[in-house]
């Protein structure tokens, strides 16, 4: 079976939609994209890969998800010349949507695949560090400095959709026991205070991701709030936003990830899964 490496196929994809945005900007004349089923992730959907993993929902939703984000970038691609400024937009608005869908998708599957993972076949993992921080799994010491950034976004993200998924938990009841941790001392907001107490070149990319992530905790709290009102419409819409704004923590994350492999500071994603 040909393994897929979850942080290639991610930054593949926030590649992709990068080139698209800058041939809408006209900063780039020609852009090649591939069918769903010939591009490097999609070969490995469509694949023998997709046989041991296709039992991950997040697997089935992200073929769909593929296939309609190709669909919608030839289509950009075909009406570019002949369309107005509008019309591109619009057609690049569903592409972002797809883009930040693709990424959720592949991170929900590697949050799983790791949590299902046997506990065995950790052992030879060069990121032992990264498990035993995020699954409490006692594995001898490795330290890794090239790639030390890409891992603590990495393990930003996956600590990101492991407390969003517990936050359904604190929704139940009407909210009456619910309690959220703060935006600042959380992991993520732990990360992006380390984040900006350095000297980095991404800054504008982390002051978006703090905003987005300050704004993921308040509409969070803001739901909780709204259930104990039984306030159901309101704090079904608050829900909706907690849920559009972790998704886009997540990708933020992934072009912070871009950004260090573009940089020259690692050589090429951090591959979770020990491929």
């Amino acid at each position: 079976m040909r393994p897929i490496d979850f942080g290639i196929a991610r930054i593949a994809h926030v590649m992709w939609e990068s080139e698209l945005e800058e041939l809408v900007e006209q900063r780039r004349k020609t852009v090649h994209l591939t069918s769903h089923e010939d591009c490097e992730l999609g070969q490995w959907l469509h694949g023998e890969g997709i046989r041991e993993l296709y039992h991950l929902t997040p697997l089935r939703q992200l073929v769909e998800i593929h296939e309609r984000f190709h669909r919608s970038a030839l289509h950009l691609l075909s009406i570019f010349s002949t369309s107005t400024p509008e019309q591109v937009e619009q057609e690049m608005r569903q592409i972002r949507s797809f883009s930040r869908d693709i990424v959720y998708f592949i991170t929900e599957a590697e949050l799983d695949y790791l949590e299902h993972k046997p506990l065995e076949d950790f052992a030879a993992h060069p990121f032992r560090t990264m498990i035993h921080r995020l699954f409490n799994i006692h594995i001898p010491d490795h330290e890794d400095t090239e790639r030390h950034g890409i891992l603590e976004v990495s393990h930003a993200r996956l600590m990101h959709l492991r407390w969003s998924r517990h936050l359904l938990k604190a929704f139940q009841n009407w909210g009456r026991d619910a309690v959220l941790e703060p935006a600042e001392s959380c992991f993520v907001g732990i990360w992006i205070g380390e984040a900006n107490s350095r000297n980095r070149s991404d800054k504008a990319l982390i002051h978006e991701l703090e905003e987005r992530h300050q704004r993921f905790h308040q509409r969070a709290e803001e739901t909780i709030r709204l259930l104990r009102r039984k306030n159901f419409r309101k704090s079904e819409e608050a829900y909706q936003d907690v849920v559009r704004l972790g998704r886009e923590v997540i990708y933020l994350l992934t072009r912070i990830e871009m950004t260090l492999l573009q940089s020259g500071e690692v050589a090429k994603p951090v591959n979770l899964l020990g491929h």
